[in-house]
């Protein structure tokens, strides 16, 4: 099949899969050659529409990828583009994702892209003018500092994870405007929230679910972050993370049971709401949330996976009682909320503020989570 033809199938495919996307949004992602910003991958991988790691560090991490690219249709969607806007990209990637922004935008608007590490920014800017969207302007520099050429801006999208946001971002914002990017909640877990500037404060359009590497820099978040026999664990605050009891727990014996399955929107809730933990690694458990009662308890739920009676979630428990009793009434708790129930409000860390149903207190911001409905 031709690029173009494979490029088709890709969007048809995620929209019978129920994504939505705007017609304006449609024909951009139809018409930009992903394959132009993904050269030597073969074609078939480049309109898989998966996430493609482009570049790692020393250590073999990852630092930059042509995003999946479901998710960046979500979070065009979640940032209202229109023509002849100013829209300021914080973290390059390919390219790609800034020419779609271009394309939305037209010859009236203006696409800024700025990425800390100077390799990263020349092959954006490699890859931009050979596919015709010279008109982009990359810059090398720390998005965070802000006080990038162009501002303000109508726009901001963000697409490197972030704990906080910078007070720059929020200045170069016009009235109105629009910033869509990936913050990370608790113990590590992300989504996707899209803000709209209000006076002194930013109000939340929506949420998906969505994850993205987090952003380098001084403006990166810092997680905690600890590692037992293959098992990475990241909790909430430092406190948990100085607790020596969380190694013991886990090399204990643990007690299963079933529930439900959980998908990651659920998840991502837990954490919000309940949880204080988050485990990755290999075998029990894959990916979960959970609580660790300093008491003397760890309970943790999996992301829901395949069975014989079908798909379901596992609740792994170790330990004293009171954590799993906890997690299965905060399971309880989230059945049949969506993160679009959820009312986010962003205000200074020294303001007056809104209160919420969970504020998260950063360096510059809090964010107070109030859930308005259930569906």
């Amino acid at each position: 099949m031709y690029p173009s033809e494979l490029r088709a199938r890709m969007i048809d495919q995620l929209k019978g899969r129920g994504l939505e996307m705007a017609p304006a949004i449609e024909e951009a992602f139809r018409a930009v050659p992903r394959e132009a910003f993904l050269p030597g991958i073969p074609i078939e991988r480049v309109y898989s529409g998966d996430a493609i790691i482009t570049r790692s560090d020393e250590q073999g991490r990852p630092i930059s990828s042509s995003s999946e690219v479901g998710i960046m249709i979500a979070m065009a969607q979640l940032l209202d583009v229109a023509p002849g806007q100013r829209i300021l990209e914080i973290g390059a990637g390919t390219g790609y994702n800034a020419a779609v922004l271009s394309r939305l935008v037209g010859d009236r608007g203006a696409i800024t892209t700025i990425d800390i590490d100077p390799d990263i920014a020349a092959e954006a800017r490699d890859h931009l003018t050979r596919a015709g969207f010279d008109r982009v302007a990359v810059v090398t520099g720390d998005g965070w500092e802000g006080k990038i050429p162009g501002a303000p801006y109508d726009r901001i999208e963000v697409t490197a994870s972030v704990a906080d946001l910078s007070p720059n971002w929020f200045a170069e914002l016009v009235e109105g405007g629009k910033i869509v990017f990936p913050l990370v909640l608790r113990a590590g877990i992300q989504t996707v929230v899209g803000l709209q500037k209000m006076g002194t404060e930013l109000v939340s359009t929506n949420l998906v679910p969505g994850g993205f590497m987090r952003l380098r820099g001084p403006g990166g978040p810092q997680g905690q972050t600890r590692s037992f026999d293959g098992l990475t664990v990241e909790l909430a605050d430092a406190e948990l993370a100085a607790d020596d009891r969380l190694g013991a727990l886990l090399r204990e014996p643990p007690r299963m049971t079933v529930t439900p399955p959980l998908g990651w929107e659920a998840l991502t809730l837990l954490a919000l709401l309940h949880g204080n933990v988050t485990v990755t690694g290999k075998g029990r458990p894959g990916f979960a949330v959970g609580i660790f009662d300093r008491d003397g308890g760890l309970a943790l739920v999996e992301l829901a996976q395949g069975a014989i009676a079908g798909p379901l979630s596992l609740i792994t428990a170790f330990g004293s009682d009171a954590a799993r009793a906890q997690l299965i009434a905060g399971i309880e708790n989230i059945r049949g909320l969506r993160l679009n129930d959820l009312r986010v409000v962003v205000s200074r860390i020294d303001s007056a503020g809104p209160d919420g149903d969970v504020v998260l207190r950063r360096g510059a911001f809090k964010f107070a989570f109030s859930i308005m409905a259930r569906s």
